[in-house]
């Protein structure tokens, strides 16, 4: 697995180094509001549902937002480990990250509460097996780190667009 990995690093690498343009592109998922405060996004062949607690006024149905972020946090870092680690010729056994979160369901709530709707603090804590030198470990994790996307998504300010589009439903009648 490791050799197939680390191969198909070289590869895009190569496509990279050849290709100026190659790899870089607009990635669009859909999401719908489809009962209560259940939500399904389509991402490619992706289905990926969310929902509130019923504490929230949600059914409880499925991980909420909050939950997918960390998820999105976690999964990514554990995966660019790998990565790094089968381009370096580094055995990683397990991985395992565990992140955190600290949230205050006032700036969700209350507008003028003064706390934030969002995070206020994320950690992640990384546990990893190997029967590799510790310095060497370490390398591959921290250039996991500078490499993984979610996390730059999570560290840095992005360009965040909306745009509306408010229709009437064909059956309803103008005022």
């Amino acid at each position: 697995m490791a050799d197939e990995i680390a191969n198909s690093i070289e590869r895009l690498e190569r496509a990279l180094a050849s290709r100026p343009g190659f790899g870089v592109g607009t990635s669009r998922s859909v999401t719908t509001l489809t009962d209560g405060l259940r939500c399904t996004t389509e991402d490619g062949p992706w289905r990926i549902d969310a929902d509130l607690t019923d504490r929230l006024g949600g059914g409880d149905s499925a991980p909420s937002p909050s939950a997918l972020v960390r998820a999105a946090l976690g999964s990514c870092m554990a995966i660019t480990y790998r990565l790094r680690s089968a381009k370096h010729g580094v055995a990683l056994g397990s991985v395992r990250v565990t992140v955190e979160s600290d949230s205050a369901l006032a700036g969700m709530l209350q507008p003028d509460s003064g706390q934030p709707p969002g995070f206020r603090a994320i950690r992640y804590h990384v546990e990893v097996e190997s029967p590799a030198a510790i310095d060497d470990v370490l390398r591959v994790i921290d250039e996991g780190d500078r490499l993984s996307p979610v996390l730059d998504d999570l560290s840095r300010a992005n360009t965040v667009e909306r745009t509306v589009e408010v229709t009437t439903p064909p059956s309803a009648e103008v005022a």
